[in-house]
């Protein structure tokens, strides 16, 4: 485990740290969290921190102990895998692949050439209608091109409740790839598959599988060995990854939640949720973004990844949207309602200051994962941070608390 190393010359930092470390080891002890890690690093090196809590899993192994949650245990990253895909794109885009702006249809003409679910008629049958616009990477990595999800989209369940979609393969990325889209490019802003989209598009450009492609072109620069799509291609990662765990609802007891992604791979690499990594070689991800270092990225690419997207329609469309689904919390500890909020190329970048300058500042970007991933990536404080649990359901109050806790105790180390 790490530890802080601040130039900042205040004792209410470290202070805050001890809280917000016996906030974590409290939540363990009590039942509340299996375990968690969290990571920070900021662009000086002067802050360099890692602290990992608890267990991996609530099942005792053949020893009766529960083995330890550590940095380089390996995790599902569920939906944190969008940001690893909207780099992967943009490194496209910087080879001259593809454009942000082009229509995508030479390479993904299976999505271009779908018609749009426009709802249903009185017989209960589909209403599909032709598209108006073109599809572009820009959309797909805005999720602004029509696409979303069936668990989020009234239309799309009642798609599938219909039997449009077989409900049998409804975990695998063929039934995430099947859905079509519900509004035209551009019309608004909708969460959804579009970053698998997006994997399969970085495919046919670059003529490879999306696993070695990443391989390559991640893995390889930043010296990660332990990050793939194919989780059940490698026992080494399988032997020491981290359990699912969920929380029950009935009396909010963790129960053992053995999940088809830790025993089946996807036909496909999945790249809007198929990952498994441990937080340390997602934070060298981070990291290097954060320095804006010219590793994965141009420096201007990098910089364009961080620029509001969406022109003002679309800003507070997403923003009504957000504040109405409460109950999906796209920001993790972030507010849920009443924050101005855009998107950039890889994910939400709020419009103005957290808490004054204790907090995220203008111009950050964050996203996250269903068992309580959370990611972000501050370039005016000049830091970077992780929290991950492997614990569902999404936004659940104890994580995202205890997240909050975590980036205000590592917000207190910078300089005023």
């Amino acid at each position: 485990m790490g530890g802080v190393i601040s130039d900042s010359g205040s004792t209410a930092g470290p202070n805050v740290i001890s809280a917000m470390e016996a906030a974590f080891t409290s939540a363990v002890k009590s039942g509340k969290i299996p375990g968690a890690v969290i990571m920070a690093k900021n662009s000086t090196g002067t802050i360099d921190y890692a602290r990992c809590f608890g267990a991996r899993t609530v099942r005792r192994d053949e020893t009766r102990r529960l083995p330890p949650m550590e940095e380089d245990t390996p995790m599902r990253l569920a939906s944190a895998t969008k940001l690893l895909t909207s780099i992967m794109a943009l490194q496209c885009v910087d080879r001259s692949l593809i454009s942000l702006d082009e229509n995508v249809e030479h390479l993904i003409p299976d999505l271009t050439s779908m018609k749009i679910l426009a709802g249903f008629d009185h017989g209960g049958n589909a209403i599909m209608r032709d598209r108006n616009g073109m599809i572009t990477l820009r959309h797909l990595l805005t999720h602004t091109s029509g696409l979303s999800y069936v668990l989020i989209n009234p239309l799309l369940q009642q798609y599938m409740s219909k039997g449009y979609l077989p409900e049998a393969d409804r975990f695998g990325i063929q039934s995430r790839l099947a859905p079509p889209p519900v509004n035209d490019p551009g019309a608004e802003w909708m969460y959804g598959s579009n970053l698998d989209w997006a994997g399969r598009l970085i495919e046919r450009a670059t003529g490879m599988d999306l696993e070695r492609y990443m391989q390559e072109n991640l893995c390889d620069p930043l010296d990660i060995t332990d990050m793939t799509f194919k989780l059940q291609q490698r026992p080494d990662l399988l032997a020491r990854r981290a359990d699912q765990t969920k929380r029950s609802k009935d009396d909010g007891k963790l129960l053992y939640d053995d999940t088809v992604y830790f025993r089946q791979d996807g036909d496909e690499c999945f790249g809007g949720q198929g990952v498994f990594t441990s937080p340390k070689s997602y934070m060298k991800v981070l990291s290097s973004l954060l320095k804006n270092d010219g590793v994965l990225l141009r420096p201007d690419t990098v910089k364009l990844m961080f620029q509001p997207a969406l022109d003002e329609r679309l800003e507070k469309q997403m923003n009504d949207h957000m504040d109405s689904a409460t109950h999906i919390n796209y920001g993790g500890p972030m507010p849920m309602t009443g924050l101005r909020r855009n998107f950039g190329l890889g994910g939400i970048i709020p419009m103005e200051d957290l808490d004054r300058d204790n907090w995220r500042r203008k111009g950050s970007m964050t996203l996250g994962g269903g068992p309580n991933i959370i990611w972000q990536i501050d370039p005016a404080a000049g830091l970077c941070t992780l929290v991950t649990f492997q614990l569902e359901p999404w936004n659940d109050p104890i994580c995202r608390d205890l997240t909050r806790t975590f980036e205000k105790a590592i917000y207190s180390l910078l300089p005023k």
